[in-house]
């Protein structure tokens, strides 16, 4: 009887290992981006909070919607993409699917690879990496993993610096996920963005992405609307419905794309999709095409031209 529990169990550990070896070795599927051709100044952005992977969403865990995830990130081809909630691995399988983009990405609890990132994946044939970093929305914010104001968890805006290839452009990108439950830790957390982009190393355009966790109407969103930023969707959409990009029927718009003073957004929309019946995320995707103006004037003088297609 003990030789076939002991069987039993050596069994039942075998199987484990085996399930977990094949978890850490998944199969991504390569996707094709074919990326339209643009505009000189014309840039599409997406966020997208793809939840973290956890065994707590069971039979729609991220192995179950990745590939929905995927094909969402191919189909709208968008030039820089910020994601959040993503673990170490789910970055890497992004990164393995889309081979087209590269990113940047630090994890919240060390910075480095631990925890949920706000990543950002940018075409590698348009834009180069000039710079980059992470900062804690906390009274530290360059110590990895603080937390302060009210927030649960640790909270992070990670940034990038792109200048695109053709025209020597500059454009920042920062990307956030917001404190759900404190209204203090999103207001201090929009002060404390501002001023990082006030001292930003240079004056090139920015956007600001993320998971705000707050409408537009949040007062503590004022505080872009100080620095001179507007809502893409606002911009493109002033007078269209706004979907809700955390239910499928009713509920806010929380996810955001904000732009700096001179860029302009020529449309936005929500993806809601499902497929076959199974959501992507417990987010839907916000995608912008926006213009930046100074880009397509410094190009044009340049070459005493009239903006040419990219």
């Amino acid at each position: 009887m003990n030789q076939i529990k002991t069987a039993g169990i050596i069994s039942s550990v075998a199987a484990i290992v085996i399930l977990n070896g094949c978890a850490g070795h998944e199969r991504i599927v390569t996707r094709h981006v074919q990326f339209a051709n643009a505009q000189i100044g014309e840039v599409r952005a997406m966020t997208f909070n793809i939840r973290v992977d956890t065994f707590l969403d069971g039979l729609n865990r991220w192995g179950k919607r990745k590939d929905i995830v995927f094909d969402i990130l191919a189909d709208h081809t968008a030039d820089v993409v910020g994601v959040q909630e993503a673990l170490y691995h789910q970055v890497q399988q992004i990164r393995q699917a889309l081979p087209q983009y590269s990113n940047y990405a630090a994890g919240r609890t060390d910075g480095k690879q631990k925890g949920e990132s706000c990543a950002i994946f940018y075409r590698k044939d348009r834009f180069v990496l000039d710079d980059f970093g992470t900062f804690w929305f906390s009274d530290t914010p360059a110590m990895p993993g603080s937390k302060d104001w009210g927030n649960i968890w640790p909270r992070i805006c990670s940034w990038v610096h792109l200048i695109e290839t053709r025209t020597g452009a500059g454009l920042y990108v920062y990307n956030v996920h917001l404190a759900v439950f404190s209204q203090n830790s999103r207001k201090k957390s929009m002060e404390l963005l501002v001023k990082r982009i006030a001292a930003r190393k240079n004056a090139s355009p920015f956007i600001v992405i993320g998971d705000f966790n707050m409408k537009l109407n949040n007062p503590a969103m004022k505080h872009l609307y100080n620095a001179g930023m507007v809502d893409a969707w606002q911009s493109a959409n002033s007078r269209r419905h706004v979907f809700a990009t955390k239910s499928l029927s009713s509920g806010p718009k929380i996810d955001h794309i904000s732009l700096s003073d001179g860029i302009v957004a020529v449309e936005a929309k929500v993806d809601r999709r499902k497929t076959n019946g199974r959501r992507p995320s417990d987010h839907f995707p916000v995608i912008a095409k926006i213009r930046i103006p100074i880009w397509e004037t410094a190009f044009a003088r340049t070459l005493g031209q009239q903006p040419q297609s990219y």
